[in-house]
């Protein structure tokens, strides 16, 4: 008995002290990036022990403590609702991963009318179709957006041959899913996952949210220390089945278990346990040290031999959210937070789980077979929409990476992945060598986990051909004025008065040092300022910029 009694007491202790350390983790983490408010939970060997809300819904004094069934915007953790019930409709014969979008909804098709007829389901879900990110600023339904936006969205490379992370992807196969049923995506949701799982709280509706206890948005801390309440509740049906989401640490414990479980939730199999490893199941590579990667919709990565599958969401300043799943332990780690960067209190949470249940050795990068890379093949200039341009060459057996002014020589890691490494042993680069396929309409890297087509710089800068990209982009809480100085392009951000030059590119593409790639483009008629191939602001006609002075 006394023994007994003695590893009893020694187990609480353990997991009091577990408990004391995650709590240190998120009031670290909510005062460095001076967070209002945050829900946490925690499952271990299958057993939710924290759930938990700290700080309050909101600064302006009228707020309420935070609970386990305070809402937040989860950002993109939504395309994990999206990827699991688009799993229930393969299991039901509605949806064929490898079919493509065509197949269900022959109208389908971006501004690459020949590339879009390759884009199927499974590289829609896994972040491979060569779409951009983007999905700001739509405010119609999902068809209207199929209809109206994604015909004006570029494909970056071609189609299954590298990752890119984006939101038009999980819109698109959003809307597939709403087609095949002919069900209200929303509605869809709530009859497949949210009912079954009890998930009572979880909703698209902003409208719907407010009814329950509401983390509120804020925007960031202007003076450095207060964050400000956003009084601005923004609903976007194209988008949600990316990011629109709202959920509980309580909503979002229950959807984890079906997760652990294997498809598994109260007694009743909800998803096959097949559906559940192709979801974990690595469809495009990152060309990382982790041997990282993208599932259905899942990352997933392997740090100290264990296998972990998660998902961030970043909304704004306003919201952010971390998913992450350890299943051979039967882990979860779910915080939200109304402000920035909650996700990275989710990694350190789960490697405090983890502690003394790691593994000695990581598991090697299964890409490597001793092989080497033909070099003609990758040799060249690509364009990275963080980066912009990155040069590959080799010389006198050596393979080099430039950037700007700087030159790396590049290591290999595996067959296909090789590193660049500064004079302090950092390495700023990571190089991915994606295996190309017959009929590739161009050539594709990977730089840093995104795909990088090849581009060929030719552009001789020339002011005058910059006239017509001046003026003001956007409008209300975000604009941007265009101008020109001398010889430089000037970005110019009204809502705070910064300035920054853009160095060339092509006539309409340029590089800045905060934003990456900017661009302008022709978008129904209209020069819109795009960000990173992606974010878009309209410029602003003289009728509407006289209105905007006035209010």
């Amino acid at each position: 008995m006394y023994y007994r009694l003695l590893r009893n007491y020694r187990g609480e202790t353990a997991m009091s002290h577990l408990i004391d350390n995650i709590q240190n983790i998120i009031e670290d983490s909510m005062k460095t990036n001076n967070i209002p408010g945050t829900a946490v939970a925690v499952i271990k060997d299958n057993e939710l022990i924290l759930s938990q809300g700290f700080g309050m819904t909101n600064t302006e004094g009228w707020g309420s403590p935070v609970s386990a069934n305070t809402l937040f915007r989860i950002a993109s953790v939504s395309k994990l609702f999206t990827g699991t019930v688009i799993m229930m409709l393969v299991e039901q014969g509605l949806i064929d991963l490898d079919q493509p979008v065509q197949h269900y909804v022959p109208w389908f098709t971006t501004a690459d009318t020949e590339l879009s007829k390759l884009i199927t389901i499974r590289m829609l879900l896994s972040h491979s179709s060569g779409l951009p990110t983007g999905g700001d600023g739509i405010t119609t339904d999902l068809e209207g957006y199929m209809k109206e936006t994604v015909p004006t969205v570029h494909i970056h490379f071609h189609p299954g041959t590298a990752y890119s992370y984006g939101n038009h992807s999980l819109n698109i196969a959003g809307y597939v899913a709403e087609h095949v049923t002919q069900k209200p995506f929303a509605a869809l949701m709530e009859e497949l996952l949210f009912k079954p799982l009890q998930m009572n709280q979880t909703t698209y509706d902003p409208l719907k949210a407010m009814t329950y206890p509401l983390a509120l948005p804020h925007g960031p801390a202007n003076d450095g220390e207060h964050r400000a309440i956003e009084h601005q509740m923004y609903n976007n049906k194209a988008c949600y089945p990316s990011y629109y989401a709202f959920s509980s640490i309580e909503d979002l414990s229950k959807f984890a278990m079906l997760h652990l479980q294997d498809g598994m939730y109260d007694g009743k199999q909800l998803l096959s346990e097949e559906s559940v490893a192709e979801m974990r199941t690595q469809q495009s590579k990152w060309y990382t040290p982790t041997d990282g990667g993208c599932g259905i919709t899942f990352f997933q990565e392997n740090k100290d031999g264990i296998d972990r599958f998660w998902h961030y969401g970043q909304y704004s300043h306003e919201y952010s959210s971390q998913f992450i799943l350890v299943p051979e332990k039967g882990i979860a780690v779910i915080a939200l937070a109304n402000g920035e960067n909650i996700f990275q209190a989710g990694y350190e949470i789960v490697d405090e789980l983890l502690k003394g249940e790691t593994v000695e050795s990581a598991r090697q990068d299964s890409s490597d077979d001793g092989s080497t890379p033909d070099w003609a093949l990758y040799e060249g200039s690509y364009l990275h929409s963080y980066y912009g341009i990155i040069h590959l060459e080799k010389r006198e057996g050596e393979v080099f990476l430039k950037h700007n002014d700087q030159e790396f020589k590049l290591v290999r890691h595996s067959s296909d992945t090789y590193f660049a490494h500064d004079a302090e042993g950092h390495t700023p680069f990571t190089v991915g060598l994606p295996a190309q396929i017959p009929g590739q309409s161009s050539k594709t890297i990977m730089v840093n986990s995104k795909g990088c087509p090849e581009f060929l710089p030719t552009y001789k800068p020339e002011p005058s051909d910059w006239e017509e990209w001046t003026g003001v982009y956007g409008s209300g809480k975000e604009s941007y004025e265009i101008s020109i100085d001398g010889e430089a392009l000037i970005l110019k951000e009204v809502h705070n008065n910064k300035e920054q030059t853009c160095r060339p590119i092509t006539k309409n593409l340029f590089m800045t040092q905060e934003y990456g790639v900017i661009n302008f483009t022709d978008v129904n008629g209209t020069i819109t300022l795009e960000f990173v191939f992606a974010w878009r602001y309209p410029k602003q006609q003289a009728s509407e910029l006289s209105l905007l002075s006035s209010n």
